[in-house]
């Protein structure tokens, strides 16, 4: 039985639509035989939202259902860039701090000692936080 030629469009060249055109076409040996995919954007690719964030990624940004989105996403990147011999990607340490109850006794250096005594901890963090990731 012969198939016939899928003709997909993917519209938007940020991170995620050009994650979805690479994707198809590294398995377009699934497809049909003569299909197309075609990638739209009415600007440049990554001219708006994606192109804002300077290449920063965080791995804990998610929150709820999108969690494991997130984090999958932030290990591809690093396996991309291996993949295609990207120089400038580097991991750095991140430090998200936020705002702990009144309750909180303990100071963030006292609860993260490892944190203080490798240097991830500003001079002017020395009250306490709700966490730490």
């Amino acid at each position: 039985m012969t198939t016939s030629p899928r003709h997909i469009v993917v519209i938007g060249a940020g991170i995620q639509g050009t994650s979805v055109a690479y994707h198809l076409h590294a398995r377009s040996a699934s497809l049909p035989p003569n299909s197309t995919i075609t990638l739209l954007e009415s600007n440049e690719p990554a001219s708006a939202a994606s192109g804002k964030g300077g290449g920063f990624m965080a791995r804990s940004w998610g929150s709820g259902s999108t969690v494991a989105l997130h984090e999958l996403a932030f290990d591809l990147y690093e396996e991309y860039c291996r993949e295609w011999n990207v120089e400038s990607y580097r991991k750095l340490p991140v430090l998200s701090v936020s705002p702990s109850s009144s309750r909180e006794k303990t100071s963030v250096r006292e609860r993260n000692p490892q944190l203080a005594q490798n240097g991830m901890l500003p001079d002017w963090l020395d009250g306490s936080v709700g966490r730490i990731r």
